[in-house]
Formats: structure tokens, C-alpha cells, sequence
């Protein structure tokens, strides 16, 4: 696979990440690195994050022929699949991503705010 188009693919799957959830939505789930890449021969990019919920990797991977994404979440040192969720259209990338790495849809705004300050503490000790 050609890197001008990975990084092409990786480039729109920001984007279509960042229409469907806020900047501060994003900048939530911790992202260190952000990576395109080819991941099971599919054009893919890669988010290093540290949320409240999953800290570790995030692959956001192109299944062309459905048109579609595969949305898999690896631990830390990528060894280790923690989940995959097949079949995921652009508009819901951003919230099915904030579901899995920092919030839980069914949280009230009272329990996200003490689980998200619990683990900015745990970060800074």
C-alpha cells in the first residue's frame, strides 16, 4: 500500500473523527501520538491515548470495500486486542471512540466528573 495514500486515508479519518465530536472531546482521550498506518492490510490511523476509560491504542482502520471502519483497541504495548467494533460509519466515529476511551454514554456529567478527576490525579502522582 502506497504511504501518500495512507496518509491521505489517516488525514480523513481525523477529520471525520473531529466532525463528529468536539476538540475537547478529543483532547480528552490523551492522544500522545497520532499515526497513519496499514494495519491487516487496511489503511489505518493509529491514536496513543490515555483516557479514563482505556489507555493504550486506538486503530481506526478503513475497510474499503464496505465502506466502513473497524475500530480496535490495543493495549500499551500492542501485544494484546482489547476489543474490536466492526462496521462503524464516519458519523459515529467520534462518539463510539469517547464511549470506549474516556466516557461511558450511561455516566451522568456528576460521575464523569469524578472518574475524570480521579484519573488526573493518578496521572500527576
Amino acid at each position: 500500500m502506497e504511504q501518500d495514500f495512507v496518509l491521505k486515508i489517516g488525514n480523513e479519518i481525523y477529520r471525520q473523527i473531529r466532525c463528529g465530536v468536539t476538540m475537547d472531546v478529543i483532547m480528552s482521550w490523551g492522544v500522545s501520538k497520532r499515526i497513519a498506518t496499514v494495519y491487516n492490510d487496511m489503511a489505518t490511523l493509529a491514536l496513543r491515548v490515555s483516557g479514563v476509560l482505556h489507555k493504550g491504542w486506538v486503530y481506526i482502520s478503513l475497510d474499503e470495500g464496505r465502506d466502513v471502519y473497524i475500530v480496535t483497541l490495543l493495549s500499551a504495548d500492542k501485544k494484546n486486542v482489547v476489543s474490536v467494533h466492526d462496521e462503524v460509519y464516519c458519523e459515529d466515529l467520534g462518539g463510539l471512540i469517547d464511549s470506549l476511551v474516556e466516557r461511558k454514554t450511561e455516566w451522568t456529567d456528576e460521575e464523569y466528573k469524578k472518574l475524570a478527576l480521579e484519573d488526573s490525579e493518578k496521572k500527576l502522582n
